[in-house]
């Protein structure tokens, strides 16, 4: 039923798993709505074997993105080291990011910043694949920015929440300060 909706659709972790019990590519072919799937390699194994295992072990994850991308007309955010963004027709990368992110919880917070963000641009009619690439960038950046204050190793999903704001006024800040 969720499938059927109007409304964009964010897809993480249970959700994912949920989807690899249907024909992936056939459900979200005809949604008029954006889908958006957040799957590391684990789970993009799971939703696309087909495209997984078309491609050698090399495989860079900005081809398998936009290979999913455009057979599903989703927009696939293909989490890890160097996260890949994909629509179907355009290929993104997460500039910078941080090994802190790679700790249970910081996907929530990633997947309840977009949830926000793509919420506001769809009832702002605005592009939606903005508002996702807008949280994957401002997600690495929080993580970078508790690393300064905390360690690698002391960033954990609260301290990631918290860092939203901070790092995004120190962002600006610097930005105000270079003109």
């Amino acid at each position: 039923q969720l499938l059927n909706t109007d409304c964009p659709l964010l897809l993480d972790a249970d959700g994912l798993n949920l989807l690899t019990q249907t024909d992936v590519v056939r459900s979200l072919q005809n949604r008029t709505a954006p889908t958006i799937l957040t799957p590391h390699l684990g789970e993009f194994k799971r939703l696309f074997p087909d495209i997984y295992a078309s491609q050698s072990e090399q495989a860079l994850p900005g081809e398998l993105a936009a290979q999913a991308a455009k057979a599903s007309r989703a927009i696939v955010l293909l989490k890890g080291p160097r996260s890949a963004i994909a629509n179907g027709q355009t290929l993104w990368f997460n500039p910078e990011s941080t090994p802190a992110l790679a700790r249970g919880g910081s996907g929530d917070v990633l997947t309840g910043l977009m949830g926000g963000l793509v919420a506001a641009a769809s009832k702002e009619s605005q592009d939606v694949c903005s508002a996702v690439l807008s949280a994957v960038w401002w997600h690495s950046q929080a993580a970078l920015y508790a690393s300064r204050q905390r360690t690698l190793l002391g960033v954990d999903p609260l301290q990631l929440a918290h860092s939203l704001n901070p790092s995004l006024s120190e962002i600006l800040r610097l930005k105000k300060a270079l003109h």
